[in-house]
């Protein structure tokens, strides 16, 4: 069995969200495609795990690159680790197929928009791509300009999976029933470990929805748990979206296996120490968390959207499930 919410990929997102520890940051080459064959134009791609740059150093949170539509998640922090960026920033991004031709982008720039992933501590810049099949390494250049109008231009590289390992736009949704307040002995505290849970966040679940042909967006992320420590602002800004779409039906499912001690939820920890996966996680093949899925009338997924989410990405997601 795939582990999922695999401890190396969260502490990497850990690395991205808040940048703790030391270490200089730079993209990591992904096991599972080492040894990949560049292309064209190779002179003008830094090394695989190196970057060119005019200061700042770039790091693709991404957990799960691969063929097809992808939201591209780029921290960048200057040579003490420290995180940069805001919306003063103006960034766009090209993309290139460094396996099958590093001279040509794969599509015009398209701009790199800044979310805060943390509120004025950690943010992204938050960009989109199609990486086509058989794509092993993509390059990166990143252009534009800083908050206060220097020139920033940063060339990088990142290998891809051969095969997504979450669902991905157009897949079905996997059938699978996720906790109810209403059946849990603890109500909403036994499945929730959000201090402010949203009651309706909790009173449908994910297979009687699909049986009944009821749009939905499900989160997955643990607010008291999360190793990220985006799942608390991800589920404040999932709330202030709520809000605005009151129609749209929403699922919180926390991804870690969890007992009551009489007071609160606890983790169930493994043999080693670490945090394990539910059967939900596992059905549905969530690599990290936080995580956020769309799914239509037709039971498809319609947006797959990784880590940190913008304000207006939700506001776009929930929308169209609204009109769905």
């Amino acid at each position: 069995m795939k582990n999922y919410l695999r401890s190396t990929v969260l502490a990497s997102l850990c690395a991205a969200l808040i940048a703790c520890g030391g270490a200089t940051p730079s993209p990591t080459p992904s096991s599972s495609a080492s040894g990949s064959d560049r292309s064209g134009c190779t002179d003008a791609w830094p090394a695989a795990g190196q970057a060119s740059s005019t200061g700042p150093l770039p790091l693709l949170a991404n957990s799960d690159l691969a063929p097809g539509a992808n939201r591209l998640i780029l921290g960048l922090v200057d040579g003490a680790s420290f995180p940069l960026g805001s919306s003063a920033w103006s960034l766009k991004s090209e993309v290139f197929d460094i396996t099958n031709d590093g001279c040509t982008p794969l599509a015009a720039a398209s701009p790199l928009p800044f979310t805060w992933a943390i509120t004025d501590v950690r943010g992204f810049f938050i960009g989109s791509t199609e990486i086509p099949v058989g794509a092993r390494e993509i390059g990166l250049v990143v252009s534009g300009t800083d908050a206060t109008g220097a020139t920033v231009l940063v060339r990088f590289t990142s290998f891809v999976r051969p095969k997504g390992t979450a669902p991905r736009p157009g897949d079905a949704a996997p059938t699978v029933a996720t906790p109810l307040a209403a059946t849990n002995p603890q109500g909403i505290a036994g499945v929730s470990t959000d201090p402010e849970p949203r009651a309706e966040f909790y009173t449908n679940s994910a297979s009687e929805l699909l049986a009944a042909g009821t749009p939905f967006l499900i989160a997955f992320a643990s607010p008291a748990f999360c190793v990220s420590q985006a799942c608390g602002p991800t589920l404040t800004l999932l709330k202030s979206a709520a809000d605005q779409h009151p129609g749209v039906v929403i699922v919180h499912v926390e991804p870690y296996q969890m007992s009551w001690n009489g007071t609160r939820l606890i983790p169930v920890l493994a043999a080693g120490g670490g945090l394990q996966a539910t059967s939900i996680v596992t059905a549905w093949q969530v690599p990290v968390e936080p995580w956020i899925f769309t799914v239509g009338r037709d039971g498809r997924i319609l947006r797959s959207l990784e880590g940190v989410i913008s304000p207006e990405e939700f506001d776009a997601a929930l929308a169209e499930l609204a009109a769905n």
